[in-house]
């Protein structure tokens, strides 16, 4: 008898677990694995000490990192394995510091984890069409 009772048990361990693995299998082997966090592209001709800090919708600073970025150079950061998961919108706010003197911070929605930020030294905006020391976008990989 006691051999029995734990057949149903077992049997739902391996439901939950199989159904938790389709849960985060199917997304990436329809869409491919979650994109960066963000990447930054540096458009000048000068190299650049860029700090990023990301909070999360708690205000919770979830990365805090510097870069050195070569002229013209870009440089990608991996997403967290906390974020690389979420299918739901969420708010971060990006605070960029450029060279210790030009500092830019944006909230931005990211809807999913194959969204990401791009922010732009030296790039241009597209609604003003003025070249702006730190511009950030949010773009979609498809």
């Amino acid at each position: 008898m006691g051999n029995n009772s734990k057949k149903p048990v077992l049997s739902g361990i391996i439901i939950l677990i199989t159904i938790l693995v389709l849960y985060i299998s199917l997304p990436f082997m329809f869409r491919g694995p979650a994109a960066p966090l963000f990447i930054i592209h540096n458009h000048d001709v000068n190299g650049h000490e860029v700090a990023v800090e990301v909070f999360d919708q708690h205000n919770k600073s979830i990365i805090n990192e510097s870069y050195s970025l070569e002229s013209e150079g870009d440089f990608s950061q991996a997403r967290p394995l906390s974020l690389r998961f979420h299918r739901e919108k969420r708010d971060y706010t990006f605070k960029v510091t450029m060279d210790k003197q030009i500092t830019n911070a944006v909230k931005m929605e990211i809807p999913h984890s194959h969204t990401l930020v791009d922010i732009w030294l030296y790039g241009k905006d597209y609604k003003s069409g003025e070249i702006v020391p730190i511009f950030m976008e949010i773009a979609e990989v498809v």
